[in-house]
């Protein structure tokens, strides 16, 4: 076969041009003009052209992870964090991790092993202990709290019976409470005075309020009644199985110099890596702050517990959790909350329609500066975590800017 010198040399010397289908299709199309075949030549260029193109784009099918970081990159960027880490989970394990930023600016780097406080969300641990608990017949739900924390509360009405699980669901009498400390002689004097709660009946949907200081109360009942901190129940429970290091008590961190520090939407620092880390547990019972806001988990082992979850307690094909204590997170009152578009769970909130799916498990939280969000889909079984510090606290349906447009994209867009 006859190759022109202009076509020869776009060929690499000393390979069949068959084997190089840049010089092969300048030749075809040389040839072309000079063929009454012209169309069957065009055709047969652009199908090698784009069989030079399968491999890039069977590549980058079997490998998402640069361009999804890319666009969490833009989504991060678009609300001023100065630091995101993410977890998409499938199938019973992480699928991909994403980070971007700063732990600590300037410093260290953001990654999906950096642990961050992830305020509110904490909920979700104090919850899965209590339902570890129960399971292990240490801690009845619906029996009155007195009997876990060990001594008698002075609600306003002698019918009115505070449960662990009323608690759980935001619908006890207790009242929120603007306390710095928890310590166990703080809570016991708030409790024994009948202003500390509200004129109702614990249980009732219509009391629902939103309380930090109620999971105060609950944390410690909890470790009253076992003897044990709640990280020692949830390292026993789950997180020994996973191989997720997470903490009330950031010191207490295998490695705690991967605590980023925390920054408030102006990028100031509102919680410091040595304040973080200069907290440890004293014991069972000792303060129950923590239980409101202060687990310190990274995403990736976050996202370990939300994969759990979401297969019905199985991780990697191993059974790590009963299906019994997932089913009794997830259990839901059947009506709306008033005045919201969720339903409350054993601490997790369903909504339906959410990310275009029928429905998903999901808890928020924010605090000094964290925006962060734990979320599954049962039915699906994905979920999405995302944990940012430094981010605009814009949103709309309670969930924040940031993490709902993370959620978003992996939710519907990841292969």
């Amino acid at each position: 076969m006859f190759f022109p010198p202009r076509i020869l040399r776009s060929i690499d010397s000393g390979r069949n041009p068959f084997y190089n289908f840049t010089g092969f299709s300048h030749y075809l199309f040389w040839k072309a003009g000079k063929n009454m075949h012209l169309r069957l030549l065009r055709r047969l260029c652009a199908l090698l052209c784009a069989l030079c193109l399968l491999p890039q784009a069977a590549a980058a099918e079997a490998d998402p992870h640069a361009a999804f970081q890319a666009k969490i990159d833009g989504i991060a960027r678009k609300y001023g964090a100065v630091g995101l880490s993410a977890a998409y989970v499938r199938g019973g394990e992480v699928a991909d991790t994403f980070a971007f930023g700063w732990a600590t600016a300037d410093s260290d780097p953001m990654t999906a092993d950096s642990k961050v406080r992830i305020a509110s969300v904490t909920k979700v641990m104090v919850g899965l202990a209590a339902h570890l608990l129960e399971q292990e017949g240490s801690v009845d739900l619906d029996a009155p709290i007195d009997d876990a924390i060990g001594f008698r509360l002075r609600t306003r009405s002698a019918e009115d019976v505070v449960t662990p699980r009323a608690i759980l669901t935001h619908t006890s009498s207790l009242r929120r409470q603007a306390v710095a400390s928890g310590v166990y002689e703080a809570v016991h004097a708030l409790l024994s005075d009948p202003d500390s709660y509200y004129s109702a009946i614990s249980g009732n949907l219509k009391n629902w309020d939103y309380n930090n200081f109620a999971f105060y109360v609950l944390g410690l009942a909890l470790e009253h009644a076992s003897g044990r901190t709640l990280d020692q129940v949830l390292n026993d429970g789950l997180c020994a199985a996973l191989d997720a290091d997470g903490t009330f008590w950031a010191g207490d961190l295998r490695d705690p110099q991967l605590v980023a520090t925390v920054y408030d939407p102006d990028h100031q620092i509102s919680l410091s890596f040595e304040r973080q880390v200069e907290v440890h547990s004293k014991g069972p019972a000792a303060n129950g702050a923590v239980f409101a806001g202060n687990y310190h988990i990274s995403a990736r082992d976050l996202g370990k517990i939300a994969a759990t979850l979401a297969n019905d307690g199985v991780y990697q094909g191993e059974q790590v959790l009963s299906p019994q204590v997932v089913q009794d997170m997830e259990r839901r009152i059947p009506t709306q909350v008033p005045g919201n578009d969720f339903y409350q769970a054993e601490p997790l909130r369903y909504r339906f329609g959410m990310f275009g799916r029928y429905g998903i498990y999901f808890h928020t939280g924010s605090s000094y500066g964290e925006l962060c969000f734990f979320s599954y889909d049962p039915i699906r079984k994905d979920g999405v975590v995302v944990l940012t510090t430094g981010a605009q606290r814009t949103g709309k349906d309670g969930i924040y800017g940031v993490c709902a447009e993370v959620a978003e994209l992996l939710y519907g867009e990841y292969p």
